[in-house]
């Protein structure tokens, strides 16, 4: 077995493509030492692609070879990797952010290609760190869900070419590696919307309130004699101790609420962040797509209500 510095670019691509493709369709388990694997094969896969300057800023796509244009997607595949791979609440920021510069660096590439004409920035200007991206309007979500699906259903079908020996042909091979850099460029677009997002959430967790230079804090000279330890109750809470509860219940508060809070965050924080789910699709959306699944449970619904009418129940041995 050949070591990793003696691999081939191909060798490496296909073995980190292969353990991408089956975490994305959940055929083997998502552990983080899979995707740490994968991630480091398509990175010395990367550093051979500089090494021997496969890819230029100024020469056309048309001018790329079949064998190396399916290494054009190694980029936005390191940037999925990152996405997902299970992390600590510490950590996943940082694996964010090379989420992020992946994706960015794999569409500056599509972008000296003149395959898209402008690529989103690293990150977010000062008055947006608490803003969550705005969502766009009904019809361009629709518009471009369909694209991703026609793309997907092409790279099936040529996939499927692809594997036949007696119709493969180095066109077939080229088209499917063109689609499926244009489904990337598509993901890649939509990931780094949602991976900022996410960066802001993070930020928000931990600090909740920006601070502002402007406010001044106002120090209170008035101070009541306290001749032990602060306790901060509510007189709703202390008078029902008092009437009805006894003194052993509800029992005092332990610590503040900034103390709480602290405890809180420290807890979370040491608990592993789940990677994000995609949402279901409503039932509105997948009859605007026309979405064959979808189509065939109502019509199999309509036929279920058609031989049993509301009403009819067990009418068994009934006279």
């Amino acid at each position: 077995m050949t070591s990793n510095n003696e691999s081939t670019i191909a060798e490496l691509f296909d073995f980190a493509f292969d353990l991408q493709q089956k975490l994305e369709s959940n055929k083997i388990e998502q552990k983080f030492e899979t995707f740490t694997i994968a991630i480091d094969k398509l990175k010395l896969a990367e550093d051979k692609i500089e090494e021997l300057h496969l890819f230029s800023d100024n020469e056309e796509l048309n001018e790329v070879s079949s064998n190396e244009l399916r290494y054009f997607i190694v980029y936005a595949l390191i940037g999925w990797l990152y996405e997902y791979r299970t992390s600590n609440r510490d950590q996943r920021l940082d694996e964010i952010h090379l989420s992020i510069n992946y994706f960015i660096k794999y569409l500056q590439l599509c972008k000296n290609y003149g395959l898209i004409q402008h690529i989103p920035k690293e990150q977010d200007d000062n008055n947006d760190k608490f803003r969550i991206q705005t969502t766009e309007d009904r019809q361009t979500k629709i518009q471009k869900l369909k694209e991703k699906k026609a793309l997907e259903k092409s790279i099936a079908t040529l996939r499927e070419m692809a594997h036949d020996v007696n119709r493969v042909d180095d066109e077939i091979k080229r088209q499917l590696y063109t689609e499926q850099i244009k489904w990337w460029i598509k993901q890649s677009e939509e990931d780094i919307l949602a991976l900022k997002d996410e960066i802001k959430l993070l930020q928000f967790s931990k600090d909740p309130l920006p601070q502002n230079s402007n406010v001044q804090t106002v120090k209170s000279t008035n101070k009541l004699p306290i001749d032990g330890p602060l306790t901060l109750v509510t007189t709703k809470d202390r008078l029902y101790k008092e009437a009805i509860g006894g003194a052993g219940y509800p029992s005092l508060p332990t610590m503040t609420v900034q103390e709480f809070y602290d405890d809180l965050s420290k807890t979370q924080s040491q608990q592993p962040v789940s990677a994000p789910k995609p949402a279901p699709l409503s039932d509105e959306y997948l009859n605007e797509i026309d979405d064959s699944t979808h189509r065939q449970n109502v019509r199999i619904m309509d036929e279920y209500k058609d031989d049993n009418p509301r009403g009819s129940g067990n009418r068994y041995n009934r006279s």
